[in-house]
């Protein structure tokens, strides 16, 4: 237990101990080192989270030499993204970008030789992001395009979209159209409207710059279809972290997340939010919400 350790130490301490795989377990061992006091009384505490960190690097390592974590090592977790592209398209940049992840970015081709997951966490919701190697390359894994939620197909230009689809042409589920590199597009303007005529769910990125990345992750999470919904006790904040739940799903729903049967404890509800009429209303276990809703449990 650190000594004067912080509120946000605590609730990074949350995310680690809740982490399902060991990159995950890595970016927020990492991140609680960032937020560990810095002082005499904690220097043995910063001490065991790097042995502890470099130990988990290691697996990780090991794991990728023995080939742990290939085509029958991807084990699918939430709403799952694979990237898909060309050769040299910013795949692994993007990845690196989106995620926690690090994915080998050369300048040769071909250098993503198997599956490289990385995990997103976006305004309160997780997608695991999966780069692919090159679509036209021979280490190419169609099984995950079959299996994922989304595809986001990362092109340089318009042609490689149509390429790129042929090759998917049996593959159903959502599509993004990731342009990448737009800090080289000459005509902004004249990209949009070609991509819009063609009806093309789309964003434009620049992985060097930043540009859209923001834009990407926000596509993603509309895809996923769902709400993020907060829950609070009375007289306090709402929670940081929202319950995440598909559209369409009520008070009982959320209850149900807390603990099976809590739903048949509560005595009353009380709404803020998107599908409230105004501040605290109270409604049923039938009321279905919206995203950004905050609810307010009061039990037996």
């Amino acid at each position: 237990m650190p000594i004067n350790a912080g509120h946000e130490y605590f609730e990074v301490e949350k995310k680690y101990l809740a982490a399902k795989n060991l990159e995950e377990k890595i970016y927020w061992l990492e991140e609680l080192i960032r937020k560990a006091p810095k002082h005499k009384s904690s220097e043995n505490l910063l001490a065991e989270l790097k042995t502890r960190l470099k130990k988990f690097k290691q697996k990780l390592e090991k794991g990728k030499k023995s080939g742990k974590g290939g085509k029958k090592g991807i084990r699918k977790e939430g709403f799952q993204c694979v990237l898909v592209g060309k050769t040299n398209s910013g795949k692994s940049c993007l990845l690196g970008k989106l995620t926690n992840a690090f994915s080998k970015v050369s300048r040769n081709v071909y250098t993503t030789r198997g599956p490289v997951v990385g995990s997103m966490n976006y305004q309160g919701v997780k997608a695991q992001i999966v780069d692919l190697p090159s679509i036209d390359g021979k280490d190419f894994d169609y099984n995950l395009t079959h299996t994922a939620d989304c595809l986001l197909i990362v092109v340089e230009n318009v042609e490689d979209v149509k390429e790129v689809e042929k090759e998917l042409r049996k593959v159903s589920g959502k599509k993004i159209i990731v342009f990448n590199k737009s800090d080289k597009v000459l005509n902004r303007r004249k990209l949009e409207a070609t991509l819009k005529s063609k009806r093309f769910n789309f964003v434009i990125v620049s992985c060097l710059s930043g540009e859209g990345l923001e834009d990407l992750k926000l596509k993603i999470l509309e895809s996923m279809e769902v709400i993020r919904i907060y829950t609070k006790e009375p007289g306090k904040e709402k929670n940081k972290d929202p319950v995440v739940l598909p559209i369409g799903s009520t008070v009982k729903d959320v209850a149900e997340t807390i603990y099976k049967g809590f739903s048949k404890r509560v005595k009353e509800t009380r709404l803020t939010g998107p599908s409230g009429k105004f501040s605290k209303q109270k409604v049923g276990l039938k009321h279905k919400l919206k995203d950004l809703d905050i609810v307010e449990f009061i039990g037996d």
